[in-house]
């Protein structure tokens, strides 16, 4: 394995309990996988706001409308700041949303589906930010200093966007008949994809092993699973929501929840750019994508004008001298 002048490897470092920093040697396996999940959930901020931008106009109030907006808003932030970290460890931010409008890099399965009501728009955000959040919060306390700290930010504004989505399904879950069943609809279609959304198992997936075995990630997706279960189960309950799978219970003698297996293949299908709004959402991406161009454009000229124009200067200055 090749290392960047390296006395300690990352493995040693970990084991003194070491943060890595920017600027300090990786080895690539460290980099590449570090990179790998940063680029996945800056990904997943970017299409998850656009995801739910589509229901800003259509927000049943005007309060509704200013919350998705200020939602969305850092949603983008959050992208734009772990888009930063990875170009701070060599990713080119252009070569990164080229490739996930290509298809070529993932995102978040919860947002390869439609959101066709508002409820949907309740329970993606109470439902499923709440298992972003699971990972999220794991990840402050990630081996690479730069990410906790960013998502130690992450993680204050994540607490806003939950509260907004359980907001609304309280407003459901107290409202009329009709309003406690289109809940729990919505539920039984969000409750598999909330079950999936951390990955595959343990023993399916080598590379999320790997990560936590380098610290990159703190909790298997399995320990996020279950940590998922022990938060939301008494949330769900609380609303007098059902649990839609019929083989869900805790089991006292191993200490965890029993559920039925997430349908793999629908996930790897989905991950794969096969969901049902997948190519939609990033046809859209694209489009605005290179509407803006000249603005990127623009942007790099000004930067190498100024750039001109400080070794211009500099030169007159020394010419002076």
């Amino acid at each position: 394995m090749h290392i960047e002048e390296n006395t300690l490897s990352i493995e040693d470092r970990l084991a003194n309990e070491e943060i890595i920093e920017l600027g300090d040697p990786l080895t690539d396996e460290y980099r590449d996988l570090l990179c790998g999940i940063i680029q996945f959930t800056a990904n997943s901020e970017f299409m998850g706001a656009f995801t739910e931008r589509e229901w800003i106009p259509r927000a049943p109030s005007y309060q509704r409308k200013l919350a998705l907006i200020a939602k969305n808003q850092d949603e983008i932030g959050h992208a734009q700041m772990q888009y930063q970290l990875a170009e701070n460890l060599g990713r080119d931010r252009e070569e990164m949303l080229t490739s996930l409008l290509a298809g070529n890099t993932g995102f978040g399965n919860a947002f390869h589906y439609p959101a066709d009501e508002w409820i949907d728009i309740g329970l993606l955000a109470w439902m499923l930010d709440g298992a972003a959040m699971q990972l999220q919060h794991s990840l402050m306390d990630t081996s690479y200093g730069p990410y906790a700290r960013i998502m130690r930010r992450v993680c204050r504004e994540e607490e806003f966007h939950i509260r907004h989505g359980e907001h609304i399904i309280r407003e459901y879950a107290t409202g009329s008949r009709a309003k406690r069943e289109r809940l729990q609809a919505g539920v039984d279609r969000w409750w598999p994809r909330a079950v999936m959304f951390f990955g595959l198992s343990d023993d399916q997936s080598e590379k999320s092993k790997r990560m936590v075995e380098l610290g990159i990630k703190p909790k298997s997706n399995d320990e996020l699973r279950q940590q998922y279960f022990d938060t939301y189960v008494p949330k769900l309950r609380k609303y007098d929501i059902e649990i839609p799978d019929e083989n869900f219970y805790y089991d006292d003698a191993a200490e965890k929840w029993q559920y039925t297996a997430p349908d793999w293949e629908e996930f790897n299908t989905i991950v794969s750019g096969n969901g049902p709004k997948t190519q939609q959402r990033l046809d859209r991406r694209r489009t605005a994508f290179e509407d803006t161009a000249w603005v990127r454009e623009a942007m790099v000229a000004y930067n190498e004008d100024e750039k001109a124009s400080r070794f211009t200067n500099s030169g007159s200055i020394n010419t002076i001298n």
